[in-house]
């Protein structure tokens, strides 16, 4: 174990690691940070010094705890210059954030003070402790879920967090509740409690959506325990935030799923090899014979749906503010269209407002959340998906338009390649071209002949991916079930 540590940096992550320290056996530690006005204060009793001050510990291991991968650079190249061979005891964030959490004393206690009772067989776990609201993650996680109850696995269950939600009546008693800290990432008190739910699972595997506390708990646990917990890692979005992220904690995971192809591919650009990294497509309700009626009449407004998250306007991942820019861009195109929006968000009200000071009310219709059994009845009802995210893992809501008929207007994120032919049952634009994508929808408006054709092979594409069966065996290969 570290004797000794140099943290450069003290922000959000280091106050984070300082708490982790309080409970280990480690007592030489130090802070340094550039800003002066942060010297000769302390976190969590640890003292921020000058930079300088690194000479005076020349056998201490060095964690650079700053997030942005362009400032660790520079610090680097500064230590190295100014401080020649401290940056051969340097140690990653994620390294350390770990080995603090093996060493902490409450989890040891937790986790070996107790003789564990062995289940007679595997347990499977999934991770929701973000809540079992119906996100796409936590859809398709109790959908999973239940068709395998269904199927007769009983030994599968959710771990979430204490929140009150509505959960399908079979997979009540499978809930694992337990108290997370929202408000701070890898909360340790959040890691405890979660190690306490799954000790008492052993064995088992457990298959992640984050790298969270769920991954790491299982992580932790398979250190003492290492025959008895597998974590299979399920990557739902893409981004190179997130790839770091899954990348910093490579260690914890002994096999990944990919939502996409594309996600799959830059994984293993990043180093991870392709025998530990599969791909899947998540089924959803999509009917074997399409029935659905389209606007063909020139005369009537083409119909526009958009289902899903309203998160943010620019740099957020779903870009409402080009989803307004389009609107503003049919209706100068004087394009006869209604566009509905299922959703909700912390953006939702600023667009109602915008749409009203333009007295487009009338064309734009905000229907908030819906529930997830009326979905298809709602894409059924549209000519057209409409999605400007900047990044997608996969997403499902695309995917449930086009198996429910409706035809995509997308920009080109992770996964829709797999399932658009681009001009032959949808259209890709480019990321943030709000323009092609009205060009697009202005085209389908003036060529309605088109909506049926595209839309039925939209659903031909979308059906033999769809189906539940086909998933429960790829997920009963995974976790080798009969085997």
């Amino acid at each position: 174990m570290l004797d000794s540590l140099i943290l450069y940096g003290a922000g959000r992550r280091c106050r984070t690691l300082c708490k982790m320290l309080q409970e280990t056996p480690i007592q030489k530690v130090v802070i340094v940070d550039s800003s002066s006005d942060k010297w000769g204060s302390h976190i969590e009793g640890y003292p921020i010094k000058p930079p300088i001050s690194m000479k005076e510990y020349p056998n201490a291991n060095l964690c650079i705890t700053i997030a942005d991968k362009d400032k660790i650079g520079q610090v680097r190249k500064e230590i190295e210059k100014t401080q020649p061979g401290q940056l051969k005891k340097e140690i990653s964030y994620c390294k350390l954030l770990l080995e603090l959490l093996k060493e902490n004393v409450i989890i040891k206690k937790k986790i070996l003070g107790q003789k564990e009772k062995k289940e007679k067989e595997i347990n499977i776990i999934f991770d929701c402790v973000n809540g079992l609201g119906l996100g796409g993650v936590e859809t398709w996680t109790m959908s999973l879920c239940e068709a395998m109850i269904k199927a007769g696995k009983e030994n599968i269950f959710i771990v979430s967090d204490a929140g009150k939600y509505q959960v399908p009546h079979s997979i009540a008693s499978h809930i694992l509740y337990t108290e997370i800290d929202h408000k701070e990432y890898l909360s340790i008190e959040s890691v405890k409690n979660v190690v306490d739910v799954l000790r008492k699972k052993l064995p088992c595997k457990v298959i992640t959506c984050m790298p969270d506390e769920v991954m790491v708990a299982a992580y932790i646990l398979k250190y003492y325990y290492p025959d008895m917990v597998e974590v299979i890692s399920v990557i739902h979005n893409s981004g190179e935030h997130l790839y770091n992220g899954y990348m910093g904690f490579r260690e914890c995971t002994d096999l990944y799923i990919a939502v996409s192809r594309d996600i799959r591919e830059e994984m293993i650009k990043k180093g991870v090899s392709p025998d530990r990294i599969e791909s899947m497509t998540c089924p959803f309700v999509c009917e074997e014979t399409l029935k659905r009626s389209y606007t063909e009449k020139g005369q009537e407004p083409i119909r526009i749906g958009y289902a899903g998250r309203m998160d943010g306007m620019e740099h957020s991942q779903k870009r409402m503010d080009l989803l307004l820019k389009l609107i503003m861009q049919l209706e100068e195109k004087e394009i006869l269209f209604e566009m509905e929006l299922a959703g909700d968000g912390s953006v939702k009200e600023e667009m109602e407002i915008e749409i009203k000071a333009h007295k487009l009310t009338k064309k734009v219709r905000f229907l908030g959340k819906l529930p997830h059994e009326e979905i298809p009845a709602f894409w059924k009802c549209q000519d057209i998906c409409i999605n400007l995210a900047d990044y997608e893992g996969r997403s499902i809501s695309i995917m449930e338009a086009m198996g429910n008929g409706a035809i995509p207007v997308v920009t080109d994120t992770s996964g829709v390649k797999e399932d658009i032919e681009n001009g032959i049952n949808g259209y890709i634009v480019p990321l943030g071209d709000y323009q092609a994508a009205a060009e697009r929808i202005e085209y389908l408006a003036k060529n309605r002949q088109q909506l049926r054709q595209m839309g039925e092979l939209a659903h031909q594409v979308m059906y033999p991916k769809s189906q539940m069966g086909t998933h429960l065996k790829f997920w009963e290969s995974i976790l080798n079930y009969g085997g």
